[in-house]
């Protein structure tokens, strides 16, 4: 892809997300999590009732050499199984640009001149990206839910749900029933951490606006400041076309 080409793409999933900042509506209180069952069950409600989101941001990555990075980006998601992620710099060039769709995807790095696609079950992970390839843990949902297991931790609810060979950990609060932070293992092995906070109201719904995300095996964390959300409108399918 030419440098014209992506930024072309840039601006056309940023002109369809609205990339300007969003107000700031009081977060409206949530219901207490009495149970696992209610923290179970509350998973569920959040992922149904949010079938299509759109977020534009902005992202901060740091490194373990305290080497840091700032640019903007884009997402659409559509559930089940499509996402398209964009990362811009420069504000307009295309310089990240991921798409799944069921079963497969594809990375573009256009500033770079690299592309890989493929299959998940085939998937291998870039050391050198901050993301890896598979970005469907980070944005289309929890999992098998019926088959999830819940700790009581105190103050929160760990919700603990079996994904092949790994595990993901999901903590909500029992106060509020805010998600508080998502954790994925390979074995006893933390591959990815995700925090949430600065939660505000959506359309009457508490969506988090500073979400940070941990990849222990690289050393690398990635700030990201959410500036505005859409939920539930139409998305054109074509951007998840490749």
């Amino acid at each position: 892809m030419t440098r014209r080409r992506g930024a072309g793409a840039a601006l056309v999933l940023c002109a369809a997300l609205g990339c300007h900042p969003a107000p700031r509506p009081p977060v409206p209180p949530g219901a207490a999590i009495r149970s696992g069952r209610e923290a179970v069950a509350a998973l569920a409600e959040r992922e149904a009732n949010t079938q299509t989101l759109t977020a534009t941001f902005k992202l901060t990555l740091r490194r373990a050499d305290a080497g840091e990075e700032s640019s903007r980006g884009a997402v659409v998601v559509a559930r089940p199984d499509r996402l398209r992620l964009q990362i811009f710099s420069f504000g307009v060039m295309t310089a990240y640009d991921y798409t799944a769709n069921g079963d497969r995807y594809r990375a573009l790095r256009p500033l770079e001149g690299k592309q890989t696609s493929g299959r998940f079950g085939d998937a291998t992970s870039d050391a050198a990206d901050a993301f890896g390839e598979d970005l469907r843990p980070l944005f289309l949902g929890a999992g098998d839910l019926a088959q999830a297991r819940v700790r009581d931790g105190g103050e929160r609810w760990t919700v603990v749900i079996s994904i092949g060979t790994e595990r993901r950990e999901i903590e909500i609060a029992k106060q509020d029933g805010s998600m508080l932070r998502e954790t994925l293992y390979a074995g006893d092995r933390a591959r990815l951490s995700i925090e949430y906070a600065d939660y505000r109201a959506v359309d009457g719904v508490p969506m988090p606006f500073a979400i940070t995300v941990s990849y222990p095996d690289k050393q690398l964390r990635l700030a990201i400041a959410v500036t505005r959300y859409t939920r539930n409108q139409p998305v054109d399918p074509l951007l998840f076309d490749f």
